[in-house]
């Protein structure tokens, strides 16, 4: 039932039939011949859950069609045969593209999804023979060149943190340049780019709050947007509650689970200027700490659960029942999210390799003082418990980093996978910090969801595991 209603009302968000036009998708794919193909959106940017609005198989001679509604500017995927494509989409609109070929040197993973660039058919103008150069897509690659060109020449000024004089003067110099422009989603869209450079480049909050925050509605589906909203608040819930002003946090969460308290003790909290940027902060927050223990998990999903059906806003409800919904799967004894991923020397490792054996999945970086220490105490418990068999999925944005760390330290002899470009696999595992673990069954599913640290018992669970006394610790309950 939670499921079907999560689906009706994302159709009514992403593709309400009233007021929604068709968008036509022509396309060849040449290198996916006899492979489905289809077009997903997602239904929200806080848990980034997928929905497949449209598919077609791609015909023996390499073309495809897609049709499906839309009631506002979107951007959506395309995907086939694990490659994923972005495409910026307009009710009404109908786009020729040729979805990107495969690539062996560049697909290493062929069970991972890889990310592509569509080749995007111009639109035909008005008059015979022109482009539409007001599209959607158009206005964007220009943008991005424009933007590239713009970071080449002032990359010095963001190494010595002077980029504040730089910034205005293009957001400047585009606002002028696209000031015939009439499209809202184009305008958020460039806005909201200088925005997230802003974020990366430290700017002051206040200043980054009064332009882009205050006064400013919120664009759910504006993809721009929301990358900018997550960045911007990154963390930001839990180091409020850490603060003397947020203390109060907790309290609402773990002995009242009342979002109205809640919303009250964030009502201090900097930068939230109104109840609907503070409730949308609030279901971000719930997402991001569901696996801190400081939270009382039960309450988190009442308060989830009250917002999901009394929230006064129909996104708000929506992310609500998708961050319930993420949660449930990740509950012990639900199946533990699949993955393939390549080892130090390339290899591909599979949970399901695992099929018949206990897994202690651990989540780490290869430079965070944290997880080392904890990698270190983990040796001495994988060398007392060889049965289990220990995985570690190392997030590190340079997959060098993984390979310094195990050269460093030749004890370390279980395995160790590159997982660092993998977004929606850590999606899957809600991972929003580092170290985290989890304690996987013989037949795939959890046993433990989040499972103790190396400093927190492992070793009690282990020997519990290996000695076939599993009622002692009830571990898997």
């Amino acid at each position: 039932m939670l499921h079907t209603s999560r689906i009706i009302l994302f159709l009514l968000l992403f593709c309400s039939i009233a007021g929604a036009q068709q968008v036509t998708v022509h396309g060849r794919a040449d290198s996916y011949l006899l492979k489905e193909i289809s077009a997903f959106g997602y239904q929200d940017y806080i848990t980034w859950t997928r929905e497949t609005i449209a598919s077609d198989t791609v015909s023996s001679t390499g073309v495809f069609t897609l049709h499906f509604n839309v009631k506002e500017a979107s951007r959506i995927y395309l995907f086939c045969d694990h490659m994923k494509t972005p495409l910026y989409v307009e009710p009404g609109r109908t786009y020729e593209v040729d979805f990107p070929r495969k690539d062996s040197t560049r697909l290493l993973n062929a069970n991972v999804d890889q990310d592509g660039d569509l080749n995007i058919h111009p639109i035909t103008g008005k008059t015979k023979g022109s482009i539409d150069t007001t599209e959607l897509n158009w206005l964007i690659i220009d943008y991005n060149l424009r933007y590239e060109d713009f970071w080449k020449k002032n990359y010095q000024s963001f190494l010595i943190k002077r980029m504040r004089a730089p910034l205005d003067s293009f957001r400047r110099a585009m606002n002028a340049h696209y000031a015939p422009i009439r499209n809202p989603y184009f305008k958020t869209f460039m806005d909201y780019n200088i925005a997230s450079t802003q974020v990366s480049t430290l700017e002051s909050q206040n200043f980054i709050s009064r332009d882009y925050l205050q006064h400013r509605k919120i664009e759910y589906r504006n993809y721009e947007y929301m990358t900018f909203f997550n960045q911007f608040f990154d963390k930001y819930f839990y180091e409020f509650a850490l603060k003397p002003t947020g203390a109060s946090v907790f309290d609402a969460i773990n002995q009242k689970g009342d979002e109205g308290e809640l919303m009250s003790a964030l009502k201090t909290a900097p930068y939230l200027g109104n109840d609907t940027i503070r409730e949308l902060l609030l279901l971000k927050g719930l997402y991001e700490n569901y696996n801190n223990k400081e939270f009382n998990r039960h309450r988190m999903v009442q308060i989830l659960d009250e917002v999901s059906k009394k929230s006064k806003i129909p996104e708000h409800r929506l992310i609500a029942r998708n961050i319930i919904a993420r949660f449930t799967v990740l509950k012990r004894g639900t199946d533990a999210p699949a993955f393939t991923l390549p080892d130090k020397s390339g290899k591909m490792v599979s949970l399901s390799d695992y099929k018949g054996k206990y897994v202690y999945l651990c989540f780490g970086k290869s430079n965070s003082p944290s997880c080392i220490s904890d990698l270190l105490v983990l040796e001495e418990v994988n060398k007392k418990y060889p049965l289990i068999q220990v995985v570690s999925i190392m997030t590190d944005d340079n997959p060098e980093e993984m390979k310094k760390l195990l050269k460093q330290n030749p004890k370390f002899r279980w395995t160790f996978l590159e997982g660092g470009s993998q977004e929606e696999l850590k999606h899957k595992y809600s991972i929003y910090s580092e170290p985290y673990y989890f304690l996987i069954g013989p037949t795939g599913k959890l046993l433990l969801s989040p499972a103790p640290g190396p400093y927190d018992g492992l070793e009690e669970i282990f020997y519990d595991i290996t000695k076939k006394k599993e009622d002692r610790f009830k571990v898997g309950e």
